[in-house]
């Protein structure tokens, strides 16, 4: 990691905006894992997702300026570019499933997938089941409505708080309550069909 680990948010935002890219390439090492995990679980695509957390710290950095603690946490602000920027990405991503589908697209498969697995259990009975159960979460959440979706992302994967994702999504805090509860209920009416 690059100096200025420890600095606040605000102090790095503070000295980006003043021309310390230094202090910018902080913001990204803190922040790339968070915008890397939005963008995966909205997109379902590690490549797109790397694109996402590529296109986010471009736009925030060429936008820095308008940035305003007052107004948001940095990382909230930042989470809304990564949220915009996937959702795009998913629309794409849908048109060329499409594509697919209609057989214009040979190239279907994702190499790489489920590796995680194969790394971690030596029996192969537990890395089916491990593999299957993955395969079936992740198609159970690609098919949550988008808001539902991030919404629950936003809560189990970056463990933010209500406000914060409210911030994120330009939301009120009721609506991601709902969001929420929405998709856990959906979510397991799924895996248990």
């Amino acid at each position: 990691m690059r100096p200025f680990g420890t600095e606040p948010d605000e102090e790095l935002v503070l000295r980006a905006q003043n021309g310390s890219q230094a202090h910018f390439d902080a913001l990204v090492d803190r922040y790339t894992p968070n915008v890397y995990r939005l963008a995966l679980g909205i997109t379902g695509d590690h490549f797109e997702a790397e694109e996402v957390v590529q296109e986010t710290f471009l736009r925030a950095f060429k936008h820095l300026d308008r940035f305003s603690a007052s107004k948001a946490a940095f990382k909230t602000w930042l989470l809304a570019i990564a949220r915009n920027q996937s959702i795009n990405i998913f629309k794409f991503l849908k048109r060329r499933t499409a594509r697919l589908v209609a057989g214009r697209d040979p190239d279907d498969h994702n190499p790489g997938a489920g590796n995680i697995f194969l790394q971690q259990a030596a029996n192969p009975e537990a890395v089916l089941s491990s593999k299957q159960e993955y395969a079936r979460m992740e198609r159970a959440l690609a098919q949550l409505p988008e808001r539902q979706r991030t919404a629950l992302l936003l809560k189990s994967e970056e463990q933010m708080s209500y406000e914060e994702i409210a911030g994120v999504m330009g939301s009120t805090i009721s609506s991601v309550e709902s969001l929420i509860f929405r998709a856990r209920k959906r979510l397991l009416e799924m895996i248990d069909a």
